[in-house]
């Protein structure tokens, strides 16, 4: 249904009296939850220091390596490549047990691999416009630094997969949090903006480093965050400091995503794109829960569109239904002279890395080599890429 409004009475009749239009409205609130719901319904059968055993499921025998979230626990296991099956159970090796693992635990199967960066780092509060929000600092001394920025409904251990690449680069690694994602200070809606508010914390976060004597960055921006990263591109001040970009599983057009997700969820794929039309709303915004209208439409065409001068690599796979694979294709195509793309064969969103992280690692290095260090051969990285 089209969402053209008349008055602000009229549209609030229409949506007490049409099932279709609360609908949208429903969507819309959910779209903007900041946080997701997280549900603990893995029970390990059995564990020992070296290997635990799960019952089958399409995400238990994935290939590659995993996080287990313990229900209470900060810290998860990291699961690595399957052992063995039998009838409807798989055996996984252990990389990591925490103590709390046990046959008792409640679980939830996850990307996440790590609750913190490997030591020495720092934890830092990094001054925002929403005020002071919670950052990690791995520094290598070096003017040059990786910014890692999260997706959503995700935090700040999210793109921490990505930190160890940074590193072996030489670079500086700051890992932050931004507005709403439940570390940082909230803003005064307590909604998520899709990027139209968040890419200040980005922003703020350049100063951070600028203010630290850096010269350039690269952003690893991981779904919502790469919105973010290229928001801040386009928009900010201090854009000439990022010298490039690495997207994973990246939102490019919040409308593409909403129409992909409302198909998944059985709905018609049209609820994705009235829900972009509520969001921009004056008079309908408000029953999303925010009371600035978020211009979703011209945003998304902004970054499908714009002139294109900073290198960006692309790490997506092709089975990933919740941010459609076929949009990265699209801007890879539209700016092939500055847009690489990588592709993989796995499952799940953002878990590029957790089915290969050693061709992940390997694909971020030769596009880091190739650009900002021309004299490193790709010999060399192929060379330390088995080290992870």
């Amino acid at each position: 249904m089209a969402l053209k409004v008349i008055s602000v009475a009229a549209s609030l009749v229409a949506v007490a009296s049409c099932g279709a239009a609360a609908i949208t409205a429903a969507a819309a609130r959910q779209s903007l939850s900041p946080a997701s719901r997280k549900r603990y319904d893995i029970v390990p059968l059995s564990v020992t220091d070296e290997e635990i055993e799960l019952w089958a499921t399409r995400r238990t025998d994935l290939p590659g390596i995993f996080g287990l979230d313990i229900f209470g626990e900060d810290e998860p296991a990291a699961v690595g490549p399957v052992i063995a099956k039998a009838d409807d159970t798989v055996r996984r090796s252990l990389i990591r047990r925490p103590v709390s693992l046990s046959t008792d635990s409640r679980c939830r199967w996850s990307g996440i691999v790590a609750a913190t960066p490997e030591r020495p780092f720092s934890e830092i509060q990094l001054p925002t416009s929403v005020g002071l929000a919670p950052a990690w600092v791995v520094d290598k001394g070096s003017d040059v630094w990786a910014i890692h920025v999260h997706g959503q409904g995700s935090d700040r251990r999210q793109p921490l997969r990505g930190v160890a690449s940074a590193t072996t680069m030489g670079l500086n690694s700051l890992i932050v949090s931004y507005r709403n994602d439940g570390d940082a200070p909230a803003s005064a809606d307590r909604r998520s903006h899709l990027g139209e508010s968040e890419w200040r914390d980005l922003e703020d976060a350049l100063q951070f480093v600028s203010d630290r004597g850096g010269t350039k960055c690269i952003v690893f921006g991981w779904s919502l965050g790469a919105t973010i990263a290229m928001n801040t591109l386009q928009r900010s001040r201090l854009a000439g400091m990022i010298s490039g970009i690495v997207m994973v599983s990246p939102v490019l057009s919040w409308e593409a995503v909403l129409r992909a997700n409302a198909r998944h969820q059985g709905w018609p794929p049209n609820l994705g794109s009235q829900v972009v039309s509520l969001l921009g709303s004056k008079e309908l915004s408000r029953l999303a829960g925010i009371s600035t209208p978020l211009k979703i439409r011209q945003a998304d065409a902004s970054r499908l569109g714009c002139p294109l001068k900073t290198p960006i690599l692309i790490l997506h796979n092709r089975n990933d239904w919740s941010v459609p694979f076929e949009t990265s294709a699209r801007f890879a195509e539209t700016h092939a002279q500055h847009v690489e793309l990588v592709e993989f064969e796995c499952s799940g969103h953002t878990q590029e890395w957790n089915s290969d992280p050693v061709g992940w690692d390997l694909a971020v290095r030769r596009w880091y080599g190739r650009l900002f260090q021309p004299s490193a051969t790709v010999g060399k990285a192929e060379k330390t890429a088995g080290d992870i």
